[in-house]
């Protein structure tokens, strides 16, 4: 049997997988610290030896990316690798075939596969138009967002952007605060600035700037503190569900999304029902005039352990049809 080594590489952490060519099933999954290995060779060195599999077994490779792919030399985001396609190819040889994808474009080839029971809908039910178009958005290490565009034949289309970096928006006194405070020490203030691990701690600084207060949390304390009950931990994590609510509305006038808007990432899953009870909807919606049209779009909270390498999966599906296509053998 042949495989397709598929990989999400992100800021903070790198998981790898096989999944059976044509298949997207994933199998063997490792998460590996990117702080621990000098590039992503030597992390790729030691899953394989973790698997135990032979580079000869494997006959593509997909990888997500947490960052921008249209470029020569491959850098992240929020971690030290680089490296080039020429590398991969290098590494596992030229006969290999390689698709490099940004890692949210990933999450967004996992809605072709992901089942009812890994999706939570936020709000009053709505029938999403499998046809038309779907945002994908998470925050982790930082603020991805992806637009999918479904093909009636073959892998979606994922427009190329880099939404997380957008201005940031504002529309409370607090959020003036906010934003000025953040203004002083970054000059430019980005979404990402508040929707990400690191955002969530800015948040909270902010207030407690607010409140006389130097006091400084890490996000997983914020996060401990807010399970508790702490007041400034809660008002800084339901600022945050605001400011995600605005921003995905922002996108939904953008493009209309009747296909959904699809919230992954390494922190909302864990605050499901804290977001459902926010004030993520009515800052979604608060639109004005087109309260109705950002209103009438489906929310999901993406439940999935690992929707990225299911992501990947499917694409590699995708690439062996074409290859097949072509007239290339499927080994």
């Amino acid at each position: 049997m042949s495989y397709a080594l598929i990989a999400d590489l992100g800021g903070t952490n790198a998981r790898f997988a096989l999944t059976p060519i044509g298949q997207y099933e994933t199998q063997k999954i490792r998460v590996l610290p990117c702080k621990e290995h000098s590039n992503l060779f030597t992390a790729i060195d030691k899953y394989i030896e973790l698997s135990s599999i032979d580079v000869s077994m494997i006959t593509a490779v997909v990888l997500a990316i947490a960052g921008p792919i249209n470029r020569e030399l491959i850098k992240f985001s929020n971690n030290h690798w680089a490296f080039t396609r020429g590398d991969i190819e290098n590494y596992f040889g030229v006969e290999k075939k390689v698709a490099l994808l940004n890692d949210f474009d990933a999450i967004g080839h996992s809605l072709d596969v992901l089942q009812k029971n890994e999706l939570i809908e936020i709000g009053k039910p709505k029938l999403p138009d499998k046809n038309a178009p779907s945002w994908v958005i998470g925050s982790g290490t930082g603020l991805g967002v992806a637009c999918v565009i479904p093909q009636t034949v073959g892998a979606s289309l994922l427009l190329p952007g880099e939404g997380g970096h957008v201005d940031l928006p504002s529309a409370t006194e607090q959020e003036d605060y906010i934003l000025n405070y953040l203004r002083e020490r970054h000059h430019r203030v980005s979404a990402e600035r508040v929707l990400s691990g690191m955002g969530i701690e800015n948040i909270y600084a902010a207030l407690a700037h607010r409140q006389s207060s130097n006091t400084r949390l890490s996000a997983s304390e914020i996060g401990d503190a807010f399970k508790k009950g702490d007041k400034l931990a809660t008002a800084c994590m339901q600022q945050f569900f605001v400011y995600l609510g605005r921003v995905i509305g922002n996108l939904i006038l953008n493009v209309e999304s009747r296909g959904g808007v699809f919230i992954a990432g390494g922190i909302v899953p864990r605050y499901q029902q804290e977001l459902i009870e926010s004030g993520f909807r009515q800052a979604l919606e608060d639109k004005g005039r087109m309260r109705s049209l950002v209103s009438a779009i489906p929310i999901y909270i993406i439940t999935a352990e690992h929707p990225g390498l299911m992501g990947c999966a499917n694409y590699a599906s995708y690439l062996v049809k074409k290859l097949n296509t072509n007239g290339e053998k499927n080994e």
